[in-house]
């Protein structure tokens, strides 16, 4: 009986040790009178590893991982551009020195791409007006020896102002200046501010190498800035360099001499001048070789 009983004993140690109860199930334990008592225990929640993931949870951790690794266009974008800011292109100057350059390849491409920030004025114009306007061959010879000489990629800023003003005659007087053209010039830009007094609208004429007139233009501006809070409006344009020319001179053709040796505004039909702004006789011109 006593074997028995030990035996049974013996079982029932072994059967509580082969039951976990973490794991759930039937489980046996020998109570503090001697029984043996069966008892059920519910198994835990555990986390199942991804392999065992249902299928629309496995979609969702996909997602997920997928979402960490997303880019947006903008993003992919702003990454290019990053990669293509630091750009450098080396050129030879006009003086023959080496220069180096760097370029912001996305500020260009916007550049492109941007409406453009000013009017044009062409479009004022339907024909160009012809007229014959006697000039003196010696109308600017005086003020030639005073000439500033302009080559590409160089700049020049002149000042008119009532006094101390060089002038030609076309017949009448009127203020002007005198540059030389360097040799390979193929173009001047000229550029006008528009002030509070109004702007300079010059004309100009281009002379051979004796100093005599070879072409004279009206009109030299084909677009209107407006202003800016970093800057002032101002009209600009480009003038073809006339060939045989050695000299361009830019005076005021609406402005002469008064009696006492200021500049004054002549009265008459101006059909070049901008509507938006009087015509001035003090202010600055800047003159860029191209």
């Amino acid at each position: 009986m006593k074997k028995t009983l030990l035996v049974a004993v013996v079982l029932a140690v072994l059967a509580a040790c082969g039951n976990r109860p973490d794991q759930g199930g039937f489980y046996s334990y020998i109570d503090a009178q001697g029984n043996s008592v069966t008892v059920m225990r519910q198994s835990p929640v555990r986390e199942l590893p991804p392999s065992e993931l249902e299928g629309d949870q496995l979609d969702a951790a996909a997602l997920d991982a997928v979402g960490e690794n997303y880019r947006s266009d903008e993003e992919v974008t702003r990454q290019l551009d990053e990669r293509e800011r630091d750009r450098f292109v080396s050129y030879l100057d006009a003086d023959g020195y080496l220069v180096t350059q760097a370029i912001d390849v996305p500020a260009a491409r916007a550049a492109r791409q941007a409406t453009p920030g000013f009017d044009s004025l062409e479009g004022r114009y339907q024909s160009f007006v012809e007229r014959v306007e006697p000039v003196p061959a010696d109308c600017c010879l005086k003020i030639l020896s005073d000439s500033v000489s302009l080559k590409a990629g160089r700049e020049l800023i002149f000042t008119f102002q009532e006094r101390g003003l060089s002038w030609i005659y076309m017949p009448s007087k009127h203020p002007a200046v005198a540059i030389e053209l360097a040799p390979g010039l193929s173009e001047v830009r000229i550029q006008t501010f528009i002030g509070k007094q109004g702007y300079l609208h010059p004309q100009a004429v281009f002379l051979n190498a004796s100093g005599e007139p070879l072409l004279l233009v009206d009109n030299l501006f084909a677009r209107r800035y407006p202003e800016t809070w970093s800057r002032m409006g101002y009209l600009e344009g480009e003038l073809p360099v006339e060939k045989g020319s050695r000299w361009l001179v830019v005076y005021l053709g609406y402005a002469g001499e008064a009696p006492n040796g200021r500049s004054v505004l002549l009265p008459g039909d101006y059909y070049w001048q901008d509507g938006q702004a009087p015509l001035a006789l003090q202010g600055e011109l800047v003159l860029r070789g191209l």
